[in-house]
């Protein structure tokens, strides 16, 4: 197996009194796993939710041979540890989100829950492969906000999909087939939502991994750290394996493109995995008629009490 080149940075940047991220890694006869995890919650909740994400992860895929099965199984299982744990009441609102790169060279999987990211650097495109499970995000995606008012929206850090938040999993799922010296980034939304997305492709593109994820972290803190940030950069060798699997059919006829994945019969719709800020309620017609008859018979009464 070509040896590949990575790195993995986390801090709690400027503003936070703690890490709650997590990054982890384990190499394989295929290739590596790959993680990155930002948890919520209050006191260490966050913190536990997103080391337990990692954990387990890696420890059912760092044996198990790759596959699309495998990796949701690891999320899956990942989900229904923290679960458990936010079920006591001194973890409630226990929850992470969760960013996998599975490499079974010359394929790479991915999977997905909330708003951490996974980038690829192929030659000169730079593309974004994960789609954010967020509030802003989703009304981006309906055309109700522009990516830059996204940006600097108050509710921009409301996820709408975590581990741990409901007993199932609601889980992304790509895959696609890999090139030469093609380059992931994994991330948190404490580097994304700070660096745009040309200053991502040019640490990539110029320096090796390890300082590559370095300046990236760097930079995050220099413009403000408001968040905990990790990267984990991961670059393939020149040279790749022939692939032979049997999930690998519709990856080879993408032609390398990101092929989204998908495993048995899904619901048609899960909860939300995180609530959305409360809405203010509004009155119909009806109820608004009835509070103003309210009005007028109790200023009638109030007007009859006091006549002279």
């Amino acid at each position: 197996m070509p040896s590949l080149s990575f790195a993995l940075e986390t801090h709690p940047g400027r503003k936070r009194p703690k890490n709650e991220d997590a990054v982890g890694y384990a190499l394989t006869p295929w290739g590596g796993v790959f993680v990155v995890a930002d948890g919520m919650g209050g006191h260490r909740t966050g913190e536990v939710a997103a080391r337990l994400a990692v954990e387990a992860i890696l420890e059912s895929l760092k044996e198990a041979e790759p596959s699309p099965k495998a990796l949701l199984e690891a999320f899956e299982r990942a989900n229904a540890l923290i679960y458990a744990e936010a079920q006591r009441p001194e973890n409630r609102g226990m929850g992470t989100t969760a960013t996998c790169l599975l490499l079974d060279l010359p394929y790479a999987l991915i999977a997905h829950v909330g708003d951490s990211r996974a980038y690829l650097l192929r030659g000169e495109e730079f593309t974004l492969l994960t789609e954010d499970h967020s509030w802003v995000a989703e009304r981006v995606r309906q055309g109700l906000l522009s990516p830059e008012e996204a940006r600097t929206h108050r509710w921009r850090n409301v996820i709408t999909n975590a581990l741990g938040s409901f007993p199932q999993a609601r889980v992304d799922l790509l895959g696609l087939k890999l090139f030469p010296e093609d380059t992931f980034l994994l991330c948190s939304d404490g580097l994304s939502g700070v660096l745009e997305d040309r200053t991502l492709k040019e640490a990539l593109k110029n320096f090796p991994p390890e300082e590559a994820a370095r300046r990236l972290v760097e930079l995050a803190n220099k413009w403000g750290g408001p968040d905990n940030v990790s990267a984990v950069v991961v670059r393939l060798p020149k040279e790749l394996p022939q692939g032979q699997r049997p999930y690998a059919l519709p990856l080879e006829a993408a032609q390398g493109s990101p092929v989204r994945l998908k495993l048995g019969e899904e619901p048609e719709e899960l909860p939300t995995q995180v609530l959305e800020p409360p809405k203010r309620p509004r009155l119909s017609w009806r109820d608004a008629l009835l509070i103003l008859l309210w009005i007028v018979v109790v200023a009638y009464i109030l007007l009859g009490y006091f006549r002279p």
